[in-house]
């Protein structure tokens, strides 16, 4: 393991406090003009310090598969010995604790993640079949989706975890057609409470047509057309505020996916031409989108919120780095200044988060990265929590550069 920081004196403490969070005073302000409206300028990052991780050598020849599990200070795979695996991090080390051991077979290669289900319950797709996981009951339940080789399926959702009820979006290759993207798409609310997979309702979903889920709700938009269509999990029609808002300003967005904050009004716009934005529908908040960074994907929330996690593409030499951004409501547009994680990316399957501590772990080839975002892993800090502590450092910041519209 590397330690991120040895501290000697207090000059070297001054020292890390300047450099982890000084952001070059070079920054390239965006001026973006859709429809005749131009966009509140955001800026591109020209160079920050590095956020050091700890560094595990798994000595495994290939990046790990993923995801949360209902563990503290663990997170899970299902690459190693046919069984799903939990990596909890103790004093330098990696405990690797397999569970589910051939319960099914080939368990192995991946999967269509998703959140936790419930405080003992994790699940996951394949293919065509959905395993869900009981750590309490030791239950291991498999359930065929869809019989056809020609489907697959592509994304998960958790309509009702109580019920049991999820949504899959299902991609269908036209068997008789010779042009291999000549497919179709549909989402499947299915009822898994049972011994088998209950089919609830079935609906298409047009091709340029993607789909994401705000707190209860289904936001299917098309961006060709810049029409959303809102529905509840039952993909009955309804409304969130964060359509109201995209409707109204659908002029000034451009965008794909939508990854929204787990509680607080806001959300990333992904996926548009120009670039990633970000959207709030608080009562008392400016609604107006803002550009905020070209070339970035990835967005990750920590389970508490409190933290964003990125990849984003650096233009000049067609590289990709990992970034992190802290959350607050004390920030006007709840996003504060980005730190560099690493000068490297991570797979979307291949990365995720822990809790108790919050950690974002990252696996790439026979390392393990990991940041653990707490105080106790930075003892410098000298506020109650490291998040505190980098908030507070931000809005001194934001009032002397006038940033987000703070003053002094």
């Amino acid at each position: 393991m590397n330690r991120v920081f040895e501290i000697t004196d207090r000059g070297k403490v001054l020292w890390i406090i300047f450099s982890l969070f000084v952001i070059s005073t070079s920054l390239l302000c965006l001026s973006i003009t859709q429809g005749g409206n131009k966009m509140t300028p955001s800026y591109e990052i020209n160079g920050t310090k590095t956020l050091k991780p700890e560094v595990y050598d798994t000595r495994i020849r290939s990046s790990l598969s993923l995801f949360p599990v209902p563990k503290d200070n663990s997170i899970g795979t299902n690459d190693l010995n046919n069984a799903i695996t939990l990596l909890s991090f103790h004093k330098g080390k990696i405990d690797y604790d397999k569970y589910f051991k051939n319960a099914v077979d080939d368990v192995e290669g991946g999967g269509e993640y998703m959140p936790i289900i419930a405080p003992d319950t994790i699940g996951f797709g394949q293919s065509r079949r959905f395993l869900l996981y009981n750590f309490r009951t030791r239950d291991v339940r498999y359930f065929s989706i869809v019989a056809s080789l020609e489907e697959t399926i592509e994304k998960i959702a958790i309509a009702d975890a109580r019920q049991k009820h999820f949504i899959f979006e299902i991609e269908e290759f036209n068997s008789q057609s010779e042009d291999p993207d000549d497919k179709t798409f549909h989402l499947l609310l299915m009822d898994l409470s049972g011994k088998e997979a209950k089919l609830i309702k079935k609906i298409p979903r047009k091709t340029g047509v993607p789909w994401s889920v705000v707190s209860d709700k289904l936001f299917l938009y098309d961006y060709d057309k810049k029409h959303l269509i809102v529905t509840d999990m039952k993909f009955e029609p309804s409304n969130h505020p964060l359509a109201d808002v995209i409707k109204r300003k659908k002029s000034k967005i451009d965008f794909t996916w939508i990854h929204p904050h787990p509680y607080l009004p806001f959300a990333i716009l992904s996926g548009g031409e120009k670039g990633s934005s970000y959207i709030n529908w608080g009562a008392d908040r400016d609604t107006t989108p803002h550009l905020l960074f070209s070339g970035a994907t990835q967005f990750s929330f920590s389970p508490d919120g409190k933290w964003l996690v990125y990849k984003k593409e650096n233009f000049a030499d067609d590289t990709f780095k990992t970034y992190l951004m802290p959350v607050s409501e004390k920030f006007p547009h709840y996003l504060g200044t980005p730190i560099l994680l690493l000068d490297n990316y991570f797979n979307p399957n291949n990365c995720g988060w822990t809790t108790n501590p919050i950690s974002f772990v990252g696996s790439s080839l026979n390392e393990l990265y990991r940041w653990e975002l707490t105080k106790e892993a930075h003892p410098w800090v000298d506020k109650p929590t490291l998040h505190d502590y980098v908030v507070d450092y931000d809005l001194e910041k934001m009032k002397k550069e006038t940033e987000q519209g703070l003053v002094k």
